[in-house]
């Protein structure tokens, strides 16, 4: 199994263990063991055979031989028991804004939860403010909720469905009967999260058996059931697969029509309509006749349009502005020139300045800031005073040297009250400050708000990371009025970053085109904690393109003198 599927199963035992209402400390075990092998740079397998797995922070003989096992032979027996003992659906708590290990597992085991709608009704019935240390305010969070959650199963997070879906195009591309595949669904469109992983494949007929063959040898598979079209594949992970197969002249409205919302397809074939076509999965038809296409793209261009980005597939007026020629030209991953927020192994990172420094002019990156911890995140290792004087001028050094741009920072913790965790003078002389919440996330949407506001009004702070402090699949973000943040910084001139971290997704994707409308700058960074997580730079751009963002409206697409001169903007202009 690959790094990521390791890390993912091991992410589920944590959240399961929660709900369980297993001890704090073993919890966190497992869901430190997770963050250590995404940040890994070399294969477990070789780890492994090597007889250093040991040798990871946080990692002893228990979590080993769970390790061990899932690198060997794909499956977890752990992680089996565990489904059979707490329900997965239960994992959705973690969506709840305010709900993580602690609270999920509390709710779970004092309201003996054995399904979601047990919970909804035991809010409804107040039984959840009678809870210690919960109260109304979570159950009014439970409450609007559900009130605004569709019924739907288990969603994951891009970490996770990204990396399975390129894992089963790659399986599906080496199979010589399959002429051609791809993603589809909403792996395709980019969403923040996803409840089942498609692919699309053309092949002959007569393949059908022999790719059920192979499709049983793919790691991480517990089973293979016919579906309709195609095949639905039971993971390790816990998120399911579907292989759709099709002809080759089937394929490009097929990948259409997986690929596309519910709305975008609906008005799709309302608009084919309107032009004398008949569009639907099998082929798109003019009196009668198939109209031959090659790929997806000629479909749109037989319709008269161009073709339509996949981020974009919503319903959301795509359509309307690909007609009138007035789609954005969306950011693109090659236009990203640098990353602005980077942790070394100075704080909680795992890679010294010099990799992190290294990784980035491999990656063909102009600049980078490391940006670690401050005093307070003493879980994190914040550095001192004098760590930071240290750090400063070996970043300094490190400069002199050439290469990749390298920029002096920190993420300064912001207090409960809104102050900071750095004295003024410290701040002053960085070239990047990022203040970011990381503690008190149960304060109140007005107090929330003020507080991460009052820090946009420090003239040292040029961005406010993460701004919601979600995790996505472990923890609900704080409340917080976030058109208020966009409206604060458009008034500060502070930059709201798009956290990469396929966990964050911070800003939401929701929010972008507000903050553009209103002139607030946005930079994508990937919060990276090692040379392999710089990577995650993908999952950002691939919000940001959701949000409808071009190019000019990521900072970090700008060259290095000009990204210098936006990040002294404020301070210039505030004095």
């Amino acid at each position: 199994m690959e790094n990521w599927e390791v890390a993912a199963a091991l992410e589920r035992m944590a959240g399961l263990l929660a709900l369980k209402g297993e001890d704090s400390f073993k919890i966190r075990a497992y869901s430190q063991a997770a963050r250590q092998i995404v940040r890994l740079s070399e294969p477990l397998a070789q780890i492994i055979a090597e007889d250093r797995l040991e040798q990871i922070p946080g990692i002893g003989k228990a979590l080993s031989s769970k390790i061990k096992e899932l690198v060997a032979t794909g499956q977890s027996s752990f992680l089996a028991r565990l489904e059979k003992e707490v329900p997965p659906e239960l994992l959705t708590l973690f969506s709840i804004p305010g709900v993580g290990f602690r609270t999920a597992g509390k709710l779970v085991q004092e309201l003996k939860l054995e399904n979601l709608a047990q919970l909804e009704e035991a809010a409804r019935q107040g039984k959840v403010a009678e809870l210690p240390g919960l109260g109304k305010a979570l159950q009014d969070k439970v409450l609007h909720f559900f009130a605004h959650r569709a019924a739907e199963p288990e969603r994951f997070h891009r970490g996770v469905a990204l990396p399975l879906a390129e894992q089963l195009h790659s399986f599906l591309l080496q199979l010589p009967f399959v002429l051609c595949c791809s993603p589809a669904g909403e792996v395709r469109r980019g969403t923040e999260t996803v409840a089942e992983v498609v692919v699309v494949a053309a092949l002959d007929e007569q393949a059908r058996e022999h790719l059920a063959e192979q499709l049983r040898k793919l790691p991480g598979v517990g089973s293979l059931e016919p579906a309709p079209g195609g095949f639905k594949l039971a993971t390790l992970v816990g998120l399911p697969a579907r292989v759709v197969l099709c002809s080759a002249e089937e394929y490009p409205t097929r990948l259409a029509e997986l690929t596309a919302s519910a709305a975008h397809w609906e008005q799709l074939q309302a608009y084919a309509a309107g032009r004398g076509f008949q569009l639907s999965g099998d082929a798109l038809l003019k009196e009668g006749r198939r109209v031959p296409l090659k790929e997806e793209g000629e479909l749109y261009r037989a319709l008269g349009l161009p073709f339509i980005p996949p981020e974009l597939r919503e319903g959301s007026a795509e359509l309307e502005r690909a007609a009138a020629g007035k789609l954005p030209r969306l950011v693109e991953l090659s236009q990203i020139r640098g990353d602005l927020h980077l942790h070394s192994s100075w704080s909680d990172g795992n890679a010294s300045l010099e990799e992190m420094h290294a990784a980035a002019g491999r990656m063909g990156y102009e600049y980078i800031a490391i940006t670690d911890h401050s005093p307070s995140l003493k879980i994190a290792g914040g550095l001192s005073l004098e760590q930071l004087a240290r750090q400063v001028q070996q970043v300094k050094e490190l400069r002199r040297a050439g290469g990749c741009y390298i920029f002096t920072g920190v993420e300064v913790d912001i207090h409960a009250d809104g102050s900071l965790d750095l004295p003024d003078e410290i701040l002053g002389e960085l070239d990047v400050v990022i203040a970011s919440v990381h503690s008190n996330f149960r304060q109140g949407r007005e107090e929330m708000t003020a507080r991460i506001c009052r820090a946009m009004e420090h003239p040292a702070v040029q961005i406010i990371g993460h701004p919601t402090g979600r995790l996505i699949g472990s923890r609900g973000g704080y409340e917080v009025d976030v058109e208020r943040l966009i409206d604060k910084a458009a008034d500060t001139g502070t930059i709201l970053e798009i956290n990469a971290s396929p966990l964050r997704l911070d800003l939401s994707e929701k929010y972008h085109r507000l903050a553009r409308r209103k002139g607030v700058p946005l930079l994508v960074n990937t919060d990276a904690h090692s040379t392999a997580t710089m990577q995650d730079m993908v999952y950002g751009v691939t919000a940001a393109r959701r949000g409808w963002l071009e190019a000019e409206d990521i900072l970090n697409t700008l060259p290095l003198e000009r990204i210098r001169e936006a990040l002294s903007w404020k301070r210039r202009l505030r004095g």
